[in-house]
Order: structure tokens, then sequence, then C-alpha cells
């Protein structure tokens, strides 16, 4: 077990590389696809601290399995979690949504071949697990600018939640720009904002400082979000493997 395990970890850092970093940022989805025929296994592990009047706490948890059909187009199959408490509300752990995505770059994956410029579309329906009869859409469209050293970002996310009785629509803009200090290590910094549109939540909003790293088959990127309006701090950690 011991042996299929180190085999497992060496296959995941080996000399392979991974199509560099999905995302340089740990809010912002980025701009780059999975080569064709590939797969990716990706996580996130989110926490939002003291947000809204009533001081909600959560630790959100993604999971997906990424496959590119083609080089323009990925499918996501994903699953989500929460751990949920605030002044009004007993802690609660438990399973949200699972459902499925659609990534779209109209330019070529080869970064030499596409230029500075680039884009990707992201279209998303979870089912919800508690709300039987309720669904959720998510949109993106990203935008990104590379120029030697220096990336930047911009991502514009809108959700939807509908429900027999009730709907709720949100944006959530969010970007940023990213250096590279040594080989495929990068620092930064990022802003992300949820402004509810239709529900009774409260808009909030943070900046901070971000981080990437590309080792082998693995990435992750990190951010911390230091509260600016309606919530103290909400840090996340988005990384990946290609199999």
């Amino acid at each position: 077990m011991h042996r299929t395990a180190a085999a497992f970890i060496a296959l995941l850092l080996g000399s392979a590389t991974a199509h560099a970093g999905r995302s340089h940022f740990g809010w912002s989805y980025g701009t780059d696809i999975i080569p064709e025929r590939g797969t990716e296994l990706e996580w996130w592990i989110l926490e939002e601290n003291k947000e809204g009047d009533t001081n909600k706490d959560e630790t959100a948890f993604w999971w997906g399995l990424l496959f590119a059909v083609t080089p323009h187009w990925e499918v996501g199959i994903t699953t989500e979690a929460q751990f949920e408490k605030s002044d009004v509300e007993e802690p609660d752990v438990r399973f949200t949504r699972w459902g499925g995505e659609l990534r779209y770059r109209p330019q070529s994956p080869d970064p030499i071949d596409a230029g500075p410029f680039a884009t990707k579309f992201r279209l998303g329906v979870k089912r919800l697990i508690e709300e039987r009869a309720g669904i959720r859409g998510e949109a993106d469209v990203i935008a990104s600018y590379t120029k030697g050293r220096i990336h930047v970002a911009a991502d514009l996310g809108v959700i939807g939640i509908r429900l027999p009785d009730d709907e709720e629509v949100e944006v959530r803009p969010s970007g940023g720009v990213s250096l590279s200090v040594v080989q495929d290590f990068r620092l930064g910094v990022e802003t992300y904002a949820e402004i509810p549109l239709v529900a009774e939540d409260k808009a909030w909003w943070v900046v901070g400082p971000t981080a990437s790293l590309t080792s082998g088959r693995v990435w992750v990127a990190a951010t911390y979000g230091i509260g600016i309006l309606g919530i103290r701090d909400a840090p996340r950690i988005t990384f990946g493997a290609a199999l």
C-alpha cells in the first residue's frame, strides 16, 4: 500500500508538466484550458468569516473532474459541501449541490499561437441537494492579458438560484495582477466581491495578496482576501492535478 501511494505521488509530481496553471488566482477562474483529451482533478477550499450583520462563518469545499473534449472545450462534473454558522444559525455541515459545467476558450490553447490576450466562457448548472426542486445556474466571462512576467485577469461571474417560492441573483466580479518571481512561482494581488441583486444578503468585498505555483502535474493558487466591505476576511485555495 505504501509503495502504491508513493508511486501515485511520484506520478503527480513527476517530470511531466501540468498545462501550467488553470488560474494564477484563488478566487478568479483562469483562461488556460486542459490539453485535448486530457483529464484533471480540481479542488477548492474557501472561507468567508464574519460576513454580514449576523457574523456568518462559512467553510466550503468544491471537487471537480474536468475533461478536455476538444482543444477549445472542457466538461466538468462537480460536487460541493459546506460548514456554516452565524449569530442566528446553529453550526451545520452538509453536502449542498452537484452538477456539471462547460468551459470554452475560443483562442488556441497554445499560448504562443494565441498571443497575449485570451478569453474563456463558463456555464454551470447545479442541482440543490436539500431543496429537491431547486436549481442553480452559474456563468463567467474571463479575460486575461500576459506580457513577459506580468499576468492580468478579470472575471465577471453571475449566479442564479431558482426555487418554487423564491429566487436569488448575484454578481461576482473578481480580478488581479500576478508577477512571475522565479520559474513557476508567482505573487500578486486579487480582488473579489459578491453583490446580491435579488436576495436578502448584503454585498461584501475583499482585496488581498495571492500566490501560485506549478510543480510537475500539480498546480495551486491561494488568495487571502482582507475585508473591505461587509466581511472580515475570505481566504481561498484552488489546486489541481493533471492525470
